[in-house]
């Protein structure tokens, strides 16, 4: 996948399937993406046990609960989605936080999944996230389904940017006490509005990267937890090794 595919694309499948098998993205950020997929079916989960499961995998993937805590929470929200009815209209989206929250794909070698049923568990979330929110807004389903996948598609442009293609490298320089403390509040606190202010402490540091500076000041634009700019800041990988 060449850079300009990349940031013209507005179909997640294909960029989940390549971050997956060949640019070897870290479950984390996969695991962000499918958490940040899910904001939109939020409203229509009526059991707030399964929304904890989703705010659980979102702890796990920052480090802030362990494995063995998700591992069970995910087990029982699974067996409580098979042992009493879900309303219909609510089915998928408990679906979509179950399958967000689920455990990491332990095998990445594209010829393990042949089918549609072993697609990356990513691709999975994105999927029933759109068949969610579809029936629920307009009466063409394809067109808002469209939509979410186009929205789908920029939160993995927000959650990776560039990295994939090149390195952005950060100037040790940069790394203010404003800087950090506005980056991770930003982060910790789903507080995306600061970005912009978070760019002014940047350019009093002296950073001059326009890719940084324009990203933090992009307007209408939803950054959430994996932002790559945050993320750099706060020296988190986008990829493993």
């Amino acid at each position: 996948m060449s850079e300009a595919e990349w940031s013209a694309a507005t179909d997640p499948d294909k960029l989940i399937d390549w971050l997956f098998f060949d640019a070897r993205a870290t479950d984390r950020k996969l695991r962000l993406f499918s958490v940040a997929c899910c904001e939109p079916v939020r409203p229509l989960v009526n059991d707030p046990a399964f929304l904890a499961v989703i705010d659980l995998a979102e702890a796990f993937a920052d480090g802030r609960t362990a494995a063995a805590a998700l591992e069970v929470a995910v087990a029982d929200g699974w067996r409580g989605y098979h042992a009493r009815p879900v309303p219909e209209d609510t089915d998928a989206a408990v679906m979509a936080c179950l399958t967000a929250a689920d455990e990491p794909d332990p095998d990445r070698d594209r010829d393990q999944y042949e089918t549609d049923d072993t697609v990356p568990s990513a691709q999975w979330a994105s999927w029933r996230v759109a068949d969610a929110v579809g029936p629920s807004r307009l009466p063409d389903v394809y067109t808002v389904r469209k939509a979410e996948f186009a929205r789908h598609a920029r939160l993995l442009h927000d959650i990776f940017g560039p990295l994939p293609f090149r390195d952005v490298l950060i100037d040790p320089t940069w790394l203010t006490s404003d800087v950090v403390a506005l980056a991770r509040g930003a982060h910790d606190e789903k507080a995306f509005d600061r970005l912009p202010v978070l760019a002014d402490a940047l350019q009093d540091a002296g950073c001059d990267h326009d890719e940084v500076l324009n990203h933090c000041r992009a307007a209408n634009w939803e950054h959430v937890r994996g932002c790559w700019v945050l993320d750099l800041l706060l020296g988190r990988p986008w990829r493993d090794g």
